[in-house]
């Protein structure tokens, strides 16, 4: 009676582990947004857009998105420098990237990603300036967003950049 207790109980885990839902999940003040919406903002706002390429199965996806993007040093980043856009690596939902449309899945391929979770930097006119994949505890993410957001990598290392904070 027990173990099927702890079976039943560790089935309902695995269920609500793995169908969470991320999609325009308010991540702390970081609303995401579509990315038609952060290439038409991006040059009005001069922020950049972050594109977070992620799988609703990936549990470092899943850590990133209760973890790291909810922080508020990772939050404020996010809100001083960026637009976030949220891409699921297997979505059906249609992205328009420029005017060519196409899925989630689609757009994810066309961005050679191969990994989840990954991050892509794109400057405001959405030509891709760097990629992290990988999932970074919060600390060192919101580094990371300052040394892209600030234009700080114009000049200097992250390694430069991460010694002089």
């Amino acid at each position: 009676m027990a173990t099927t207790r702890f079976f039943t109980l560790l089935a309902i885990g695995i269920t609500l582990l793995f169908c969470t839902p991320v999609k325009g999940q308010n991540s702390a003040g970081a609303e995401s947004v579509t990315l038609e919406q952060a290439l038409k903002l991006a040059p009005e706002t001069g922020k950049k857009i972050l594109v977070d390429v992620y799988a609703t199965w990936c549990p470092y996806c899943k850590r990133m998105h209760s973890e790291v993007y909810p922080s508020d040093e990772v939050s404020k980043a996010i809100s001083d420098y960026f637009l976030l856009v949220k891409i699921d690596v297997e979505g059906s939902e249609e992205v328009n990237y420029f005017g060519e449309k196409m899925t989630e899945a689609q757009f994810a391929r066309a961005l050679d990603n191969k990994n989840v979770p990954t991050t892509y930097f794109l400057n405001q006119e959405g030509a891709i300036l760097g990629v992290q994949p990988g999932y970074l505890e919060p600390d060192v993410f919101s580094s990371l967003l300052q040394f892209v957001g600030s234009d700080a990598y114009l000049n200097q290392s992250f390694s430069e950049y991460s010694q002089s904070e």
